[in-house]
């Protein structure tokens, strides 16, 4: 049997779906033998990685209250010292090391000062992931020696690239599926920004997949259209079912595909 990669799409909190795909996954005894993250889908994909399980992930999130996570050190790029996050990460995972995980991790972030993606695969844990979160506006970029990183969305929301070459087929969880807006209904000046981001990166992950058979791999797209920015836990369960509801869609498909 090919080797299986599994792809966690960015999002934000939108990304708690991932949890519910990895339910599913495990539920129908299916593996993975490498992980590929951007953004929530990095955080995701390291607490799997490390050896949690699903379950212990959505406990672990729907828990947390960002707000006082977050530093109220707020400075003009966005929040920029995150101590309690690093400690909430690496205490749940018990990883400070990608070499300490148990399956391959590849976190990807956007290097600004030279303006390229660029793929964390070793060294530590944390400042991978915490330049991949780097949304603009939101998180201030991580500086590594002399460069700036932000959000890996900005470049590969989906990083299918990211994974070695000697997995071949994928299992892609995307948080940000585009959809057509309704021309009947008045629109904002936020969905219309939004609208813009998601088609260009819609169109950036067309590109790179254009080269991978489209036997090869399985979308598990999970449309999440409402809520505040920083929901309660009854939102962040609300958004794990999702992502098991759109998983358990694609199960059938995923075995006649991709467990061959």
């Amino acid at each position: 049997m090919a080797k299986i990669g599994l792809v966690l799409s960015g999002g934000m909190f939108k990304g708690l779906a991932h949890v519910g795909v990895l339910k599913v996954l495990e539920e129908n005894n299916i593996k993975v033998d490498a992980i590929a993250g951007c953004s929530m889908g990095a955080i995701i994909g390291a607490f799997y990685a490390a050896g949690k399980t699903p379950q212990e992930i959505e406990e672990f999130v729907v828990k947390q209250n960002f707000r006082s996570v977050l530093s109220l050190s707020f400075s003009t790029l966005g929040f920029s010292k995150t101590p309690k996050l690093q400690h909430l990460i690496e205490t749940f995972s018990g990883v400070t090391k990608f070499r300490q995980l148990k399956i391959p991790l590849y976190v990807n972030a956007t290097n600004i000062t030279k303006e390229k993606e660029v793929v964390f695969s070793s060294g530590e844990l944390y400042t991978a992931t915490r330049a991949s979160i780097a949304v603009p506006g939101f998180l201030a970029p991580k500086q590594i020696k002399n460069d700036l990183y932000i959000d890996g969305g900005a470049l590969n929301n989906i990083p299918v690239s990211n994974l070695p070459h000697n997995i071949k087929k994928y299992i892609i969880s995307n948080v940000l599926p585009t959809e057509k807006l309704d021309g009947k209904k008045t629109v904002s000046i936020k969905d219309l920004l939004e609208k813009g981001i998601l088609i260009m990166m819609d169109e950036l992950t067309k590109l790179r997949l254009k080269d991978v058979p489209k036997q090869n791999y399985v979308f598990i797209p999970t449309k999440i259209t409402d809520g505040p920015a920083l929901p309660n836990e009854e939102k962040f369960r609300q958004i794990i079912r999702k992502g098991e509801i759109a998983a358990r869609k694609k199960i059938p498909k995923i075995k006649r595909k991709l467990l061959k």
